[in-house]
C-alpha cells in the first residue's frame, strides 16, 4: 500500500484530498463537457495545505452525493421530518417540570441531531465518522426507553459468573454518572426489561445488530482503512473525506438505515410518552 504521488522532496507523504477550493473534480474540455479529474493532492507536511483541507467545505463531494442520490436523500430527510412531529409533545412534558421526561427528551433529541450530523458527515465522505455517530444514535434509543421508566428496572453488574442483577431508578443513575448506566451498555440492559417496558425482543435484537455493525465505525479497522481508499481507481489514498462512485452501494446502504431508523422514533416517542404519562411509581 502507497500513498500515490510524491512531493518535491523524498520525505514528503501525499495523498489526495477534497479539492482545497471547493472546485467539482473536473475540467470543462473545448465541446463544453465536464471532464472527470482526479481530486488534487495535499501535501500533510505542508501546513498551509492541511489548514486549507480541515476549512474546505468539501462541495464537490455534496455535489457527487447529490447528483447519484437525491432520491434517498430527499427519502430520509421527509422521513426524519415525518418522525419529529411527535417530539413537541415529549419535549412540552419536560417543559413542564418533569426532570425525568427532560432527561427523556434529551436524549431522544440526542437521537435526531446524530442522525442529522451523521447525514451531513457521510454526504463529506466522511463515512467512517458518520458510521460512529449511528452507534451513538443507536444507544440513544436505548437510554431513552430505560429512563423513560417511572419504576425501577433491572440492570446487571460485574462480568462472568460474578455479574448480578438489581433494580434502579435508570434515569437517576444516568443522572449521576454512575457507570452502571453508561450508554454502552444500555441495550444489554435494555434486553433485561423487555416485559417490564413492554418492548419487543425483536426491536432488542434489532438494535443490538445496528450496534454491531457500527461498532466498527468506532474503533481502527479494515472498514476504516478501506473507506480511504478508492475502489475504482487503484492507488489513491484518500484524507479529508471522498466520494467513489464504486461505493454508491454501499452509501445507499448508509442511508437506508438512517431511513429505517428514522422510520422507528414515531411509535417510539409514543411509547415514551405512554410510560411517562403512566406516573406508575
Amino acid at each position: 500500500m502507497g500513498y500515490s504521488g510524491q512531493g518535491r522532496h523524498s520525505n514528503c507523504m501525499q495523498s489526495h484530498c477534497s479539492n482545497l477550493r471547493g472546485n467539482p473534480p473536473g475540467k470543462i474540455d473545448g465541446n463544453g463537457i465536464l471532464r472527470h479529474m482526479p481530486p488534487p493532492m495535499i501535501d500533510l507536511t505542508n501546513p498551509s495545505h492541511v489548514i486549507a483541507e480541515i476549512f474546505d467545505d468539501d462541495k464537490w463531494i455534496k455535489d457527487e452525493f447529490a447528483k447519484h442520490l437525491s432520491a434517498e436523500l430527499l427519502k430520509f430527510s421527509e422521513t426524519l421530518a415525518d418522525s419529529f412531529k411527535r417530539f413537541p409533545k415529549l419535549d412540552k412534558m419536560s417543559a413542564d417540570g418533569d426532570e425525568q421526561a427532560a432527561f427523556v427528551a434529551g436524549f431522544i433529541f440526542g437521537v435526531f441531531d446524530d442522525l442529522v450530523v451523521s447525514s451531513k458527515l457521510l454526504v463529506s465522505g466522511k463515512m467512517v465518522a458518520s458510521g460512529n455517530l449511528m452507534r451513538q444514535a443507536i444507544e440513544g434509543i436505548a437510554v431513552a426507553i430505560l429512563c423513560s421508566s417511572r419504576r425501577p428496572v433491572f440492570v446487571s453488574k460485574g462480568k462472568g459468573k460474578g455479574k448480578a442483577t438489581m433494580k434502579v431508578d435508570y434515569w437517576r443513575k444516568v443522572k449521576a454518572q454512575d457507570p452502571i448506566a453508561y450508554a454502552h451498555q444500555s441495550i444489554c440492559q435494555l434486553a433485561l426489561n423487555c416485559d417490564l417496558l413492554g418492548v419487543s425482543r425483536t426491536a432488542v435484537d434489532r438494535l443490538r445488530a445496528a450496534r454491531r455493525k457500527y461498532h466498527l465505525f468506532s474503533h481502527p479497522s479494515l472498514l476504516g482503512m478501506a473507506s480511504r481508499m478508492s475502489m475504482g481507481e487503484p492507488g489513491p489514498i484518500y484524507i479529508g473525506g471522498n466520494f467513489d462512485e464504486a461505493k454508491l452501494p454501499a452509501y445507499r446502504t448508509e442511508i437506508s438505515e438512517r431511513v429505517g431508523l428514522c422510520g422507528v422514533l414515531p411509535t417510539l416517542i409514543d411509547g415514551l410518552i405512554f410510560r411517562l404519562e403512566a406516573n406508575d411509581q
